[in-house]
């Protein structure tokens, strides 16, 4: 296509409207709701293949150690630790939740570090 025709061509196309100029063209369509499974009937084999799955998850679950569930779970709800703060944070009360006294391991640690505390100030 020659030079001129490109440029007739560009100059004839129509300008956006005030609007679309103003605040930029309209967004796309917005996406349409999900639709219920409309596939073939769940017959007995799929039943059974979803029932030795489930087996599967729960004898998983239970090799698993809840405290490292907790820890899982709470990553996935707040995000990983992103200042070292955060991730001593996370050590400590992992360390702190192994101990089996009663929370009295925690209070001696809390007292030992207030007294360096306000013997570096």
């Amino acid at each position: 296509m020659p030079r001129s025709e490109e440029a007739v061509l560009a100059r004839s196309a129509p300008k956006p409207g005030l609007l679309a100029r103003l605040f930029g063209p309209s967004g796309p369509k917005p996406a349409t709701p999900a639709r219920r499974y409309t596939g073939p009937a769940k017959d007995a084999e799929t039943g059974r293949l979803r029932a030795q799955l489930q087996q599967q998850i729960r004898s998983l679950r239970a090799k698993l150690n809840p405290q490292l569930l907790r820890v899982a779970e709470t990553i996935a709800q707040k995000g990983p630790p992103t200042t070292d703060q955060d991730r001593a944070q996370m050590a400590i009360g992992l360390f702190l939740a192994q101990k089996k006294d009663g929370g009295d391991y925690l209070a001696r640690l809390k007292q030992k570090l207030d007294e360096q505390k306000r013997r570096s100030h």
